[in-house]
């Protein structure tokens, strides 16, 4: 079925209504939300490996409730701008160097404090993207597929979590941020 002039105007204008919405919602939330600047590479700062966390106390329960913030908000932004939608954020991109990760693993936001990897095995090949790295951000990158974390909770409870392919890359991902390392560390030939 072919749309005639006024059709296609009118979703047109649907369209734009539509975005203008998307944008205001997403500009109420950055105004009532402490959402963090994203520093970008060649910024210094991320090449810092960062500090372990020694008590958690409300400044790192802030820094953990911003970070949220910041990472949902920049999902709303890049899925409307047509970027990948970032997964995880860790405390040196929005320049802080402690040693923080936050994730969205299987549905559920995971809180990292002083994430360590245990163990690796296998490896997985996809395309990994950075906020912080804006220059590429479809790189293919080799990782692992299969990692094991030990990270402490807000409750300062030792945890372990075991992750495979997409989630192993994103851990990983993050983890490296912790140690000044940036996916494009990693690219491949």
């Amino acid at each position: 079925m072919l749309l005639n002039k006024k059709e296609m105007l009118l979703g047109g204008l649907y369209s734009a209504m539509i975005a203008i919405g998307i944008l205001a919602i997403a500009g109420f939330y950055k105004i009532n939300r402490n959402v963090l600047p994203i520093l970008e590479h060649p910024d210094p700062a991320l090449r810092q490996v960062a500090e372990p966390i020694v008590h958690i106390d409300n400044s790192i329960i802030s820094l953990i409730d911003d970070i949220i913030s910041t990472l949902r908000y920049q999902a709303m932004i890049d899925f409307f701008a047509d970027r990948s939608v970032p997964r995880g954020l860790a405390a040196p991109q929005v320049g802080i160097s402690k040693r923080l990760v936050v994730c969205g693993i299987n549905g559920n936001i995971k809180v990292m404090i002083n994430p360590e990897i245990l163990e690796r095995k296998g490896t997985y090949i996809d395309m990994d993207d950075c906020m912080s790295v804006r220059e590429d951000n479809e790189m293919l990158i080799k990782r692992s597929a299969y990692v094991k974390i030990k990270y402490k909770t807000l409750e300062n409870k030792e945890k372990i979590l075991v992750v495979k392919n997409d989630y192993a890359a994103l851990v990983e991902h993050e983890i490296d941020h912790l140690n000044g390392m940036l996916n494009i560390d990693y690219l491949m030939e």
